[in-house]
């Protein structure tokens, strides 16, 4: 027979679960303070890993409530594969936080790369959110389709999905508007709209700056950068790549890293800086790989090309340089791809 939890045991659980409490709305809600209630979450990662096992097994009824605020926890500080495990464990249970699990399950699986499981998820959130009066998250379900339908390459159902998206938030909150925006700015850019792309990414750009939401921030830099860079204007190309990378590094932002390391890369492919091109292209994706992701759909584009251009004008230096690039640690990756040009 087990013994039962010590009072120290529970103690901490309850330190934890305040924690976790206190951590709902900024995380949630995505505010300024985001990332300082994300750092409190890292310092505590492997009790947390710990807590939401234990629930799981002796109080899954309550489980959900967890993994509703973890979820994002999980996916932004690389912790993707762990998460997904307990996603799938507490989206079998019925609570009222079970749109919000729908939510983080279908995320992460998009991440990975999985469609069939993410697009199940998003839909089933969908039916659950359509059932309530919140139109704030039944405009961000639809935002979460729209997102599907890019990486599938159909750019009618990205503007059906975001347009309906709109619709939803008509009268809200500009944070409302946030997540539709930003997806007719993608399948603009991917469509080669870049006029429309880059005022669409502005807007976005500005409403993630006025809702403290530095990370969106630092993304749309980042997008932003793609948008100069096939444009021909070098010099926006290099300031939005300054701007999203200081940032990510600043952050130490699991997610979006990888996309710090490519963006350098791709920059100095463009500027002929062969080498140290490759060996940073090389670096992103060992990070992608190493965190389980795959790039979004936009940023696929931008890697495959690179790294076709990257074989073809190095051809059989290729390999070399990007075995080079894969064995570099992190900080000396990130002093590469730092590295004034």
């Amino acid at each position: 027979m087990g013994s039962a939890p010590s009072t120290s045991g529970r103690d901490d659980e309850v330190t934890l679960i305040e924690l976790i409490h206190l951590a709902r709305p900024h995380i949630l809600l995505r505010d300024k303070e985001i990332q300082h209630w994300l750092d409190r979450l890292e310092r505590r990662h492997d009790e947390l890993t710990q807590l939401v096992e234990h629930r799981l097994t002796t109080d899954p009824r309550n489980a959900p409530e967890l993994a509703a605020v973890l979820w994002r926890f999980w996916w932004q500080r690389g912790h993707m594969a762990e998460g997904r495990q307990f996603l799938e464990r507490a989206v079998a249970i019925d609570h009222p936080d079970r749109e919000q699990v729908l939510k983080g399950l279908g995320t992460i699986a998009f991440r990975q790369g999985d469609p069939e499981v993410a697009e199940q998820a998003f839909l089933d959130r969908l039916e659950l959110v359509q059932q309530e009066t919140d139109r704030r998250k039944l405009a961000d379900a639809f935002a979460d389709l729209a997102r599907m339908a890019l990486r599938r390459g159909d750019f009618p159902a990205v503007r059906s999905y975001a347009e309906r998206g709109y619709e939803a938030a008509a009268g809200l909150g500009p944070e409302a508007i946030g997540a539709p925006l930003h997806l007719r700015a993608a399948a603009a850019r991917m469509e080669g709209r870049l006029d429309e792309a880059r005022a669409l990414y502005l807007e976005s750009r500005a409403l993630s700056e006025r809702l403290g939401n530095l990370a969106s921030v630092a993304g749309e830099d980042h997008n932003l950068f793609y948008v100069a860079l096939h444009s021909g204007d070098r010099a926006e190309a290099e300031h939005r790549f300054r701007s999203s990378s200081q940032w990510i590094f600043a952050a130490d932002d699991a997610y979006l890293r990888p996309y710090a390391m490519l963006d350098a890369g791709i920059l100095a492919l463009n500027d002929g800086d062969l080498e140290r091109a490759c060996q940073l292209v090389s670096a992103a994706q060992r990070i992608f790989d190493e965190t389980g992701a795959i790039p979004d759909p936009d940023d696929r584009v931008e890697l495959d090309h690179a790294v076709a251009s990257l074989r073809d004008k190095l051809s059989d230096r290729f390999d070399g340089l990007w075995a080079a690039g894969r064995a570099l640690n992190f900080e000396d990756a990130r002093t590469l791809a730092t590295r004034s040009t």
